[in-house]
């Protein structure tokens, strides 16, 4: 997977190492498919491949919300998604995102699964200013993002009644 941002970036600075880009960040956090993997891990090849396609459709159901709000996937790691909104209205088309991933992971509800009914939560960072993005490596170039706006996002999904809401919205 390449993200959007780096094929943009390629194709109009393919020389540069590093930009800094003006948008919104949000890092998307669920919880519950730790409990889940435990307890279908007990039945084996199955239980594990059932985790696969639950965490699956679950995760292209955000996506799908994500992308409509022209949000562009940065990162996904085991239960987390990192999303770069850029352009006009970034930071209000990514809190309708968030508003709107919520509300489908609502719809998919209690998931019930063959070990039982896993229920699953989402907490969600949102922050807006400037990122620095970062093309490291040589035969592989990885995708880095740094700076005090992701410390400030990963701070706002950690803490989401921080009172810093108010202040960086």
């Amino acid at each position: 997977y390449v993200p959007r941002v780096v094929i943009d970036w390629l194709r109009a600075v393919p020389d540069a190492r590093w930009r800094e880009l003006e948008g919104t960040l949000a890092f998307v956090d669920l919880s519950g498919f730790t409990a889940m993997s435990e307890r279908l891990a007990k039945l084996g090849k199955a239980g594990a491949e059932e985790v696969s396609e639950v965490m699956d459709a679950t995760f292209a159901r955000l996506l799908d919300v994500a992308y409509a709000g022209g949000g562009g996937l940065l990162k996904f790691g085991g239960d987390a998604l990192l999303l770069f909104f850029d352009g006009d209205d970034h930071a209000a088309r990514a809190a309708g995102s968030a508003y709107g991933m919520r509300s489908a992971l609502n719809e998919i509800g209690r998931l019930r699964t063959s070990a039982g009914t896993v229920v699953l939560r989402m907490h969600v960072g949102l922050h807006s200013g400037p990122f620095h993005f970062f093309l490291v490596g040589r035969s592989h170039r990885e995708l880095l993002i740094a700076g005090p706006g992701v410390n400030e996002t990963v701070a706002m999904e950690e803490d989401p009644l921080d009172s810093r809401m108010s202040e960086t919205m």
